[in-house]
């Protein structure tokens, strides 16, 4: 039986950058969003003009993706239901009651989801040099093209309001092994090794992923104020 590494388009992970097969050579970055639907008209035109400026800047290619993943937040009811068994104040245990419903009615009724927003930058094999190169030379020659490129493209994100940061290795191999593993709940963290660069072949799955407080699905994600907040605690003073 073929190996599944075979049916994959990357060849390696090294030095934070992404080898593929066709000789190109790619880097990830990992942003935050903006939830466009909040809001007001004149900040939507403003975006949507630096988003124009940002295109018509560029030029180099880009990938925008976004990885959604339906959440299980079964243990943060658990946790919420701990909280109220604490909790000695009748009124903050009433309220942490009323929120717990309210998470529940929330996740019956729509999709919990996770949005993660990333763009990848690549450099052809063309650029790098036709003919054949050994792996730290071509490595060299990424970054000198990829850093540039980088630096522009978080520069006019910013103008945005998003933050972007480049993956690390570590990062992109947990990133590769969520993709073609999307169905798996419990794993363990992959095992450190004197090895700088792990192969894919040899990855090993990623630490859970613990929920955080649920939020529903919207057109355009993007972290806002949302009810689903965890309930305030509330110290009463001793009388003096």
């Amino acid at each position: 039986m073929t190996p599944s590494k075979h049916f994959l388009p990357i060849e390696d992970i090294r030095g934070d950058l992404i080898i593929l097969k066709n000789g190109n050579v790619a880097l990830v970055l990992s942003t935050s969003a903006v939830n466009f639907a909040l809001l007001f008209e004149t900040e939507q035109i403003s975006i949507i003009e630096s988003f124009a400026g940002l295109l018509n800047s560029l030029s180099f290619p880009i990938q925008i993706s976004i990885m959604s993943r339906r959440l299980d937040v079964s243990s943060y009811l658990t946790t919420l239901e701990q909280a109220k068994a604490r909790q000695s104040n009748p009124l903050l245990r009433a309220y942490t009651d009323h929120f717990r419903g309210f998470v529940e009615s929330i996740i019956k009724e729509n999709n919990v989801l996770d949005k993660q927003f990333y763009v990848t930058i690549s450099a052809s094999g063309t650029e790098l040099g036709i003919g054949r190169i050994n792996l730290q030379e071509k490595l060299r020659r990424a970054a000198t093209i990829l850093s540039p490129r980088r630096d522009h493209l978080i520069k006019q994100l910013s103008r945005l309001g998003i933050k972007a940061q480049q993956l690390n290795t570590v990062e992109l191999v947990k990133l590769f092994y969520s993709i073609y593993n999307p169905n798996t709940e419990t794993v363990n963290p992959p095992a450190t090794s004197a090895t700088p660069h792990p192969k894919l072949a040899r990855l090993a799955p990623p630490p859970p992923i613990t929920p955080s407080p649920p939020t529903t699905a919207r057109p355009v994600g993007g972290p806002t104020n949302s009810p689903l907040s965890p309930p305030f605690v509330v110290e009463e003073l001793p009388d003096e």
